[in-house]
């Protein structure tokens, strides 16, 4: 097949187009490929350059930056931990679950590194833990500290390791347990709240049956919640079942098939969907007194157990983000996947199922009829998904190539969402979900490397176009996997973590792996917001107005203001930095002036406008419709 190296392109601005729904033709085999939906929940397992330009590359990213390594490269069953925080000081404190010696991982523990607000710290050489450990979720303590939690795969139960200030000192531990009988809880995520982020909450399990764990509460898989207020003395409550998660509705969880949102005041939420029985919002206004159940996948069977026979239906992949913004509102994403079991056999999921879901709790339950059936649409725009404001994001065609094989992770092409909310300059809230993707284009010549992607919404149904940040030239064979992005927006920048080597797939799952342990990097990636209503000169003042109307076709107009007569021109650009429209103004008087944008070439979608007043400049945003 074509292959095609993809190269950066520095640009100076960067407009966001409506996704283009333009993607490679599926091939009639990927539509029979499937595999027994049995991944193992690898807790404690022991294993004896072309200058063509991508229409993907983007120019708001930093460069990667390597903080650790790690040979043992399963980071998550399912949902991505949260790995990874940055302080409102400009500090940054990321973790990821660390073994340096194959094949037993005997030294298995929290990977832990710093940035102290100009440099990071030397790779870690040894874990924090003073015990094997795995699985560990990071969180922001107290008034200035940190706190991980993690699973210790055996009566010691769930390990947090803490202490007063991030980045330096000595680490101190507490301890949470299961119930009696079932003491080794697993697969823990943790988040806090409060004034000072002093009120712990987790949510982890208990293995079923098939996985050496057993029935409680009428569950073969519970979720159990803890929180507590004074440090670990106490915990209250301490190892529930919630009501609206129990065996009053379903019959298990799965594990690492949750995923927290970060709290926002006194609200607090998590998602739980394995992606074929019901996914659930748990949702409390008052730090876990009380809860509310949100469904927002109904399934057609949330009772389902193995050999209950089905035909091949829309659900999820079990890797799920939330998010909760600040007006309360609870959004999900998941990464779409086909399932069945039409012999008693399975159940089975299609790997080469596409598309990323994204639900929020103004919106209308899922089901399988809104998610359907078809593996690889031959045309997105005539899919539910798309036309319900629903799709987050789906693979990307690149010129002829296409699929070489899919290396397994039990996630769709689509998949390992993260979640993280803010407001652009002008207020409007922004949802931007970080994803790692199957790239076209990119291969070994047996699998698709996945890249690190984005995509966003203001809200209104409408997602931007698919961002692909690790398709420069230093990732043309590279593995990019397991993101996981801070909740939080600093310096004016998106934090992430991701993992990643030069062969797809990962050493500790399927049975056989799909390929020997390889040394992997940890890399944290910053990725800058899109600039907007930013002046970039403080000598000449210049304002104006947002353009109107606005959405518009034809022409929009724009009202500038300048201090100091100037000439004036306006420039429209692409998601690529294609420059599309240009209007020269001439030499405009100090004042008010009126100037239009004729967009009647321009297809459909968002594009950002830039008004140049002698050396200052202003950008902003703009829909077509």
């Amino acid at each position: 097949m074509k292959k095609i190296l993809l190269f950066a392109l520095a640009i100076g601005f960067v407009g966001v187009g409506l996704a283009q729904v333009s993607q490679y033709k599926p091939k009639a085999w990927y539509k029979d490929v499937k595999l027994v939906d049995n991944k193992a929940k690898i807790a404690e397992q022991v294993f004896t350059y072309s200058n063509e330009i991508s229409p993907n590359t983007p120019v708001s990213r930093a460069q990667d930056v390597v903080v650790g390594e790690t040979w043992y490269d399963l980071q998550s069953n399912s949902s991505v931990p949260r790995h990874i925080y940055a302080f409102e000081d400009g500090t940054i404190g990321t973790v990821w679950t660390r073994g340096m010696n194959p094949t037993a991982y005997a030294d298995r523990g929290t990977g832990y590194n710093y940035f102290d607000g100009s440099s990071w710290g030397a790779y870690p050489t040894e874990r924090i833990e003073e015990v094997r450990t795995g699985w560990p979720s990071y969180a922001p303590y107290g008034i200035n500290g940190e706190i991980v939690c993690t699973h210790s795969g055996g009566a010691a139960g769930l390990i947090f390791s803490w202490r007063e200030n991030k980045g330096e000192g000595e680490w101190s531990y507490f301890s949470l347990v299961g119930p009696a009988g079932f003491e080794d809880i697993l697969w823990p995520r943790m988040v806090t709240s409060g004034e000072n982020h002093e009120i712990i909450h987790v949510i982890a399990a208990i293995a079923d049956v098939a996985n050496g764990g057993g029935i409680y509460q009428g569950l073969d898989g519970a979720l159990l919640y803890s929180r507590s207020t004074d440090g670990g003395l106490t915990w209250d409550p301490e190892n529930v079942v919630l009501d609206g998660i129990s065996s009053d509705y379903t019959n298990g969880w799965s594990a690492d098939d949750y995923a927290w949102a970060e709290p926002v005041g006194n609200t607090i939420a998590f998602f739980t969907f394995g992606g074929i029985k019901d996914g659930i919002v748990m949702k409390s206004i008052d730090n876990g007194d009380n809860w509310e159940r949100i469904v927002a996948f109904a399934s057609f069977d949330p009772f389902f157990v193995n050999g209950d026979l089905i035909p091949a239906f829309g659900g999820g992949d079990g890797f799920n983000a939330c998010a909760i913004d600040d007006e309360g509102l609870v959004h999900v994403a998941f990464g779409r996947q086909i399932h069945s079991d039409d012999d008693g056999g399975g159940p089975y999921y299609y790997p080469y199922t596409d598309g990323l879901v994204y639900w929020n709790e103004t919106m209308p339950a899922l089901d399988s009829a809104m998610i359907q059936a078809d593996i690889i649409p031959d045309n997105w725009t005539t899919m539910n998904l798309y036309q319900n404001g629903n799709l987050a994001a789906y693979t990307l065609e690149h010129g002829s190539d296409t699929l070489v094989g899919i290396a397994p992770y039990y996630t769709s092409l689509t998949g390992m969402p993260q979640i993280v909310i803010t407001r652009d300059d002008f207020g409007t809230k922004i949802v931007q979900i970080f994803y790692s993707a199957v790239s076209v284009g990119f291969d070994n010549s047996e699998y698709n490397f996945r890249h690190i992607w984005g995509s966003f919404t203001e809200g209104d149904g409408k997602f931007s176009a698919f961002t692909d940040y690790t398709s420069d030239v230093f990732h043309i064979f590279s593995e990019c996997s397991y993101p996981s992005a801070s909740p939080t927006v600093t310096n004016n920048k998106f934090h992430i973590i991701y993992q990643s080597d030069n062969m797809p797939g990962n050493s500790n799952q399927p049975d056989p792996p799909t390929h020997d342990p390889v040394l992997n990097n940890m890399v944290y990636l910053a990725v800058s917001p899109l600039p907007v209503d930013v002046t970039e000169s403080s000598e000449q003042s210049i304002e104006i107005s947002q353009n109107y109307p606005n959405p518009f076709n034809g022409k929009t107009y724009v009202n500038i203001t300048i201090n100091k007569a100037s000439n004036v021109n306006l420039e429209v650009y692409t998601l690529t930095g294609q420059k599309v429209v240009v209007n020269e103004f001439g030499f405009k008087t100090a004042g008010s002036h009126n100037i239009s944008i004729d967009a009647s070439n321009l297809a459909s979608g968002i594009y950002f406008y830039t008004v140049t007043a002698g050396e200052s400049k202003v950008t902003r945003k703009m829909v077509v419709e």
